[in-house]
């Protein structure tokens, strides 16, 4: 099988002397770290959540957005780059980024200072802490860890330390702990030890490997398909796409009239999905099937939604990592984000 010895402990270490691996390996410690962080929000009565950030650190922005949306809670808007200008009543402003230095955060963080004080910044310190500190805002810091991308569990779970804080986790609080859990189990599922033919992770990986991954989810779990895309861009120096439902149904299922080889199709799915979205998810892999083209499931394990997301979500990043090796890159180093930066 492709991969099997590829994807060696041997062979893994062979292409990422940096063990790279071992920064995901800690991501469920890195969870109960943040989980332990206390929050004085301004105050503990909201009823929508408003969340600025740009790359990855918008990442936690779109789980948290699924999750309360699977499990009932108030809305959230994640915002990039610009901010319309929204009503803030009633909402508690989440502004995030890793570094602490990302410009298009920071103008939306000034534009909501202005006119909004119930704001809670996170970041590992930078321009973003001393704004906070300057303007009396609520910093939260976490601790970066050797790449912006890989502090996810950070960076997301102080965001919901800061939901609890503010009293929006009422009846969904539960879902943390067995996140957690799940979390911890799926790592000793999907390690670099773990042989290909029982991981969830490296099986995937030969799927993503063989040409461009067209990655679907349903509308509960887009954040998760945006995630693993960027993943495999950052991390293994690739082509991906992602897309959902309803809307998948309604235009990008056109393409494969006439499948092409180096496109590779990889569901995602969970419990929880609706089911007017699995039953169109089955009939369009019935029809890519028929057309002779292999498809990749990749499916959620846990109970709750949170815990179905973040399981979706470190078994792709590890995927991801695992395309990689076997495309032979230096997974660490992002040289061209890095020549973009200097040229602003």
């Amino acid at each position: 099988m492709m991969g099997q010895d590829k994807l060696s402990p041997e062979e893994i270490v062979r292409v990422d002397p940096r063990r790279v691996y071992e920064l995901y390996d800690h991501w469920p410690a890195d969870v109960e770290d943040a989980l332990k962080i206390q929050v004085d929000v301004p105050r503990k009565k909201y009823n929508r959540v408003i969340y600025l950030a740009v790359g990855g650190s918008a990442t936690a922005g779109d789980i948290i957005s699924d999750w309360f949306l699977s499990s009932g809670g108030v809305e959230v808007s994640v915002y990039r780059g610009n901010l319309p200008r929204v009503s803030l009543e009633d909402a508690l402003v989440i502004v995030c980024s890793t570094s602490g230095d990302t410009e298009e955060t920071l103008e939306m963080a000034r534009t909501v200072s202005e006119r909004h004080p119930d704001m809670v910044a996170i970041s590992s310190g930078g321009k973003l802490k001393e704004m906070a500190i300057k303007e009396g805002i609520v910093h939260v810091g976490i601790r970066l860890s050797k790449a912006p991308r890989f502090t996810l569990p950070y960076s997301l779970f102080a965001a919901v330390a800061t939901l609890r804080s503010a009293s929006l986790l009422e009846g969904i609080e539960w879902e943390l702990d067995e996140t957690v859990s799940n979390l911890k189990r799926t790592s000793s599922e999907i390690g670099t030890t773990v042989p290909t033919r029982e991981n969830a992770s490296k099986r995937i990986a030969e799927v993503a490997a063989r040409g461009e991954p067209c990655i679907y989810a349903t509308s509960v779990t887009r954040s998760v398909a945006r995630r693993f895309k960027t993943s495999l861009n950052e991390n293994a120096k690739m082509h991906a796409t992602y897309n959902t439902s309803p809307d998948v149904m309604h235009n990008e299922v056109e393409e494969w009239e006439v499948p092409d080889s180096r496109l590779q199709p990889i569901f995602l799915q969970r419990a929880g999905d609706p089911a007017s979205e699995v039953r169109s998810r089955e009939a369009f892999v019935g029809i890519l099937e028929k057309k002779g083209v292999k498809v990749g499931r990749v499916q959620a394990k846990g109970k709750g939604n949170l815990s179905q997301l973040m399981n979706l979500c470190y078994t792709l990043d590890v995927a991801s990592y695992y395309t990689g090796v076997l495309r032979g890159v230096d997974i660490f180093p992002i040289r061209l984000i890095e020549d973009l930066k200097r040229t602003r």
